[in-house]
């Protein structure tokens, strides 16, 4: 992962305009400085320029995330994407880092396939999810709604807008990614909030904080938008001699 990757999750609200008039004061310390001798009504005109500039930026740039995930879904039937996943505890330990490759065909459809530093294989087929741990020889399967509901997987793959399950609120620039930050309408939903990170009209990572504090992160990377997949990809049979456990 490339140094940007690996700091991408450090990521706070840093972008408001709120936080940033310290900066705005230093430049018009600056102006008073340099320039004593100018006419202050025009000084004070520069400045306002100034100001102005700088609060219809940070607008122009609130609005473009949402705008960036609406042309990354729209028209998405799949993706393809390698790539890395990190487990991070409350007090931000890394409890474990895996590796794999997603599949995506929407709506409803996706293939999760970790090789790193186990086998497994999700495989979610539009009416069931197959979970299949190779190293213990066993396959869970539920209803796809039921274990799924509004979780970042069904973000992916789902084909209804983003608003009607989430609350959006744009983050800003950090590192050269946007940042849209994603809380749950459902109650009684398993996490409190996703980000998404998106760079140009691509989504590059995810990251999803449970009620508990822990935090998953996936970076995606060789990022394939409506590759050719086929639908055997979506299909899953278990294994001749492995437990079931679920059907």
């Amino acid at each position: 992962m490339s140094a940007l990757g690996a700091r991408l999750f450090e990521f706070k609200n840093t972008t408001s305009v709120a936080n940033s008039f310290p900066c705005i004061l230093s430049l018009v310390s600056l102006f008073y400085t340099t320039e004593q001798n100018m006419n202050r009504t025009c000084l004070l005109a520069r400045i306002s320029l100034l100001m102005l500039s700088f609060l219809l930026a940070s607008v122009a740039q609130a609005a473009d995330g949402k705008k960036r995930l609406d042309v990354f879904f729209k028209g998405l039937k799949t993706m393809r994407a390698e790539f890395v996943q990190t487990l991070v505890d409350a007090e931000q330990r890394v409890k474990e880092e895996s590796e794999g490759v997603l599949l995506l065909s929407r709506p409803g459809r996706f293939r999760l396939d970790y090789s790193k530093p186990y086998s497994q294989l999700y495989v979610a087929d539009g009416t069931r999810i197959w979970m299949y741990d190779k190293d213990l020889e066993q396959v869970t399967v539920r209803p796809q709604d039921e274990a799924l509901g509004s979780t970042p997987a069904m973000l992916l793959s789902g084909s209804e807008p983003l608003e009607r399950n989430f609350t959006l609120q744009e983050l800003g620039d950090h590192e050269g990614y946007t940042w849209v930050d994603l809380k749950p309408k459902q109650k009684d939903a398993t996490f409190a909030y996703i980000r998404l990170a998106l760079e140009g009209d691509v989504i590059r990572a995810m990251e999803m904080v449970d009620n508990f504090g822990q935090m998953t992160r996936l970076f995606f990377h060789t990022v394939t938008r409506n590759p050719k997949v086929e639908a055997e990809a979506f299909r899953f049979t278990p294994p001749p001699g492995v437990d079931v456990v679920g059907e």
